[in-house]
């Protein structure tokens, strides 16, 4: 990034094209975060990865040598992204990423932005509750009461954003929609904030309602977060892979490597490491 942003300081780009990589670089780490990739290939990716930018195509061989990556650094497909979507916490994770996640969702083209750590009165909601008023159980029927407290109660779709979290608590989901206490307007049919948009017009919250607002929330992600709409070259799978491309080791073998240009018939990796030291000594 520092390279890339001395080409913009420099002035080999524009700001726009500046601005495009740092969305792209947001969404490629963002989008393995939400799959559960390790994060430990990033240093591979990133130790490299200029070296893939062409200045005549400048976003375009970035984004190209992005999504041509695989295994474990690989930029995760809009269906691998929803599919982590239906069933990652996304309240337990860290405050910081909890924050930018519902930030982003909230601000998407939206000219009224929402800073959540600078407004002390809007904080993090589940709308089924983590402890339930037991009418809920009495509306929704046991099963249903069941399956959602054990399967959705932390997933993007049950969480929102709030200004009066501590009066609507635990309540039944209709006196969370309309509550009016004072006149002070304090239910989602009164809310500005677009996480609360479809939460203002429906009548119930059981498992329909929530998949249906996963889906709304999932085509937002993949425009805040997006996949690189560009053509790629029909791909030849060789034998030969550079090794800061390779994935873990554990339990492959080797046909051969070249290191110094010179080809070394070896299969074990270990038995690699030490050809490598021997020569680079």
């Amino acid at each position: 990034m520092l390279k890339v942003y001395d080409d913009y300081f420099s002035r080999l780009i524009s700001k726009q094209t500046f601005v495009d990589v740092l969305e792209l670089i947001q969404s490629f780490t963002w989008r393995r975060f939400i799959v559960g990739l390790a994060p430990n290939s990033l240093n591979k990716i990133f130790m490299r990865l200029y070296e893939d930018v062409n200045p005549g195509d400048y976003l375009t061989s970035i984004q190209s040598a992005l999504i041509n990556k695989k295994g474990n650094q690989r930029f995760p497909r809009n269906h691998e992204v929803i599919n982590a979507l239906r069933e990652k916490d996304m309240y337990g994770i860290k405050a910081k990423n909890r924050i930018y996640c519902l930030e982003r969702l909230e601000n998407y083209q939206n000219k009224e932005p929402v800073k959540i750590e600078e407004n002390n009165d809007i904080t993090i909601e589940h709308i089924f509750p983590q402890n339930p008023d037991p009418q809920w159980e009495a509306e929704l029927g046991t099963e249903e009461f069941n399956s959602i407290q054990d399967n959705y109660l932390n997933i993007i779709a049950n969480l929102t954003l709030s200004g009066n979290n501590g009066k609507l608590g635990n309540k039944t989901f209709t006196s969370k929609r309309d509550m009016n206490i004072d006149g002070k307007e304090q239910g989602y049919k009164y809310s500005r904030l677009w996480l609360n948009r479809y939460l203002s017009e429906i009548d119930k919250w059981g498992k329909e309602e929530i998949e249906e607002r996963l889906n709304i929330i999932a085509e937002r992600f993949l425009q805040v977060w997006s996949f690189p709409e560009i053509k790629t070259k029909t791909e030849i799978y060789f034998n030969e892979v550079s090794i800061f491309d390779a994935e873990e080791p554990t339990g492959k073998k080797l046909e051969y490597a070249i290191f110094f240009d010179n080809k070394i018939e070896i299969s074990e990796v270990s038995k690699l490491y030490l050809e490598v030291m021997k020569q680079l000594f």
